[in-house]
């Protein structure tokens, strides 16, 4: 069968070649993909090539600058030919189909013998007839069902021994949950089911070990507050949210955080300056709540302009979003993970090290894509789980910033 290969050059200019070496092999930006080029003209999802036996057909994921097949633009799922090239919004690929190693050569086959008609043989007068082996079984169904309506008609006095067969009455499709057993640690928010989202990162002395009955509605609040900021600074995210232990870390961060002086000052100096800090998100793809948490938590427990601190960090995280995405809200955390690493003019860094984990590891990629995966796993450093832990409290607060304690108006983002 043949085998199909991709030539391209990287960002660096060093020409690549790549096996397509998946019946789905996903193109793109974003990490998530077979193939990641961190070009700023590709989608994240851009395009997918489908293998059919020895047919490769390529199919356009909706990307923003749209693509091509030899010069044609690709609107409708075509087969791939050989030397063809693929344009992605400008980025090239050359297509190359290659043949699959030759086979061994098949050993001589003997000549074939042919055979001599045979005549069926009378059965001797010892052997038993052909027929017996087809009337036997039948007999002794009817022996079985013959045995079996006596036993029944007997035990038809009602009475029951301790070997009858007790058939549980309990439906059999109810889902069964899993309790945590008392004293466990598990949220009262969660009404007994330990519900964890991804992992719990280990080591976190501020995890409490137990939620007092009292705070439920507290858990709730958090819980809802969290959700609605990860959808907030994602692109694309209905899904994202944060329950069980990892919201008891969150939790542990928002007690340390609202105590500090200058929260509430700077959460005002994003409001004053919001429509500025809306501006500057959109030129960079970005989100405004995203670079205002970001902005806010780099300035720590000091006051300062919110919109100076986004205008220096716009552009790094603008890099960072092309590499690690900000698809999703667990994409953002990653960025934020990863923040001191683009400062520095290391941008690849962790999309790298995201790309080797979807490869390697058996976990799925979206459990793998979560600060919380990373830390517990020994993927990034304590301070850099530190910020991107902090950014969530903050954003947290952000959304309702009374409801935790902190005396300002939220920013309106």
């Amino acid at each position: 069968m043949p085998e199909l290969f991709l030539k391209f050059k990287d960002v660096n200019g060093d020409e690549r070649i790549v096996a397509v070496d998946k019946n789905k092999f996903a193109i793109g930006r974003h990490s998530s993909n077979d193939l990641t080029i961190a070009d700023s003209r590709l989608s994240r999802e851009h395009l997918l090539i489908e293998r059919f036996g020895d047919v490769f057909v390529v199919s356009e994921r909706g990307s923003s600058n749209g693509s091509k097949l030899d010069g044609e633009i690709l609107t409708d799922p075509t087969a791939l030919t050989s030397n063809c090239r693929l344009e992605l919004g400008g980025f090239y690929i050359d297509a190359e189909f290659r043949p699959d190693e030759p086979d061994a050569p098949p050993e001589a086959e003997p000549p074939a013998v042919v055979a001599e008609p045979q005549v069926a043989a009378a059965p001797s007068p010892g052997s038993i007839p052909t027929s017996f082996f087809y009337i036997a079984p039948v007999i002794a169904v009817l022996i079985l069902l013959g045995v079996g309506l006596v036993v029944l008609m007997s035990g038809g006095n009602g009475k029951r021994t301790d070997r009858d067969i007790v058939i549980s009455d309990d439906p059999i499709d109810e889902p069964v949950k899993k309790r945590t057993p008392a004293g466990a640690g598990t949220p009262s928010g969660n009404s007994g089911d330990a519900v964890t989202v991804s992992p719990t990162p280990p080591g976190n002395t501020e995890l409490p070990t137990a939620t007092p009955t009292g705070d439920l509605t507290e858990t709730a609040k958090l819980e809802e507050n969290a959700k609605s900021f990860l959808r907030a600074i994602a692109q694309n995210d209905k899904r994202g949210f944060i329950t069980g232990a990892n919201a008891q870390v969150v939790a542990a961060k928002i007690a340390t955080v609202r105590s500090g002086p200058a929260l509430a000052d700077n959460i005002a100096s994003a409001r004053k300056s919001s429509s500025q800090i809306r501006t500057l998100a959109q030129s960079k793809n970005l989100k405004p709540q995203l670079l205002a948490a970001a902005a806010i938590t780099k300035l720590g427990s000091q006051r300062g302009d919110v919109l100076q601190t986004a205008q220096s960090m716009a552009d790094t995280l603008d890099k960072l979003s092309v590499q690690v995405g900000n698809e999703l809200g667990d994409d953002c955390l990653l960025m934020i993970a990863a923040y001191d690493q683009g400062a520095s003019g290391d941008f690849m860094r962790m999309r790298n090290m995201l790309q080797k984990l979807s490869t390697d590891s058996p976990q799925l990629v979206r459990e793998i894509r979560t600060i919380w995966y990373l830390k517990k796993n020994g993927k990034i450093t304590d301070s850099e789980y530190e910020f991107a832990l902090r950014f969530l409290a903050i954003g947290t607060i952000m959304q309702n910033p009374k409801a935790f304690g902190v005396n300002t108006e939220a920013p309106g983002l």
